[in-house]
């Protein structure tokens, strides 16, 4: 898996929010969830937006259709993906990917750094780097205001 890591390539775009059209939004579940998700949608009018979760072992929820959710046990021997859904994901080139995990394992760090999106967007991790990164973030809502201040300031690259 990490030998498939290090080989990823992406062209790298910025857009604001007037000219992306695409954002991926990747977060681990959480009793939080619906609540700065309605925010996020809010602030992203016009912007057709996927979603890919993170669920925690110890975790359970009510699946909905719109979101591609990813677990663990998805990640099988030698870092072979087995859940299906989720290549489909990594490999189409978002404008945006919105990095709200607040967390690191091996599939969220696969994730994240095979993500075919254009720019990503999060917080400052030890073993990630986001193209933009915003430092001194703790919870969900400042990170989400960080991010919406950050697109509505942001030329296009």
């Amino acid at each position: 898996m990490l030998k498939r890591m290090g080989e990823v390539k992406r062209d790298k775009e910025f857009h604001n929010a007037d000219t992306m059209k695409t954002c991926l939004i990747f977060w681990v579940a959480n009793r939080e969830d619906g609540e700065w998700m309605k925010k996020l949608t809010k602030e992203l009018k016009g912007v057709k937006i996927h979603k890919l979760c993170f669920v925690p072992d110890s975790f359970s929820l009510t699946p909905q259709q719109d979101i591609v959710y990813v677990r663990n046990e998805d990640l099988g021997f030698g870092g072979k993906i087995l859940n299906t859904d989720l290549p489909p994901v990594l490999n189409t080139p978002y404008d945006l990917l919105l990095d709200l995990s607040d967390r690191s394992s091996a599939l969220i760090d696969y994730i994240l750094k095979t993500s075919q999106a254009k720019c990503k967007i999060g917080k400052a991790k030890d073993n990630f780097e986001s193209d933009i990164m915003l430092e001194d973030v703790q919870h969900t809502k400042e990170l989400i205001e960080g991010i919406v201040q950050v697109l509505s300031e942001l030329k296009k690259y």
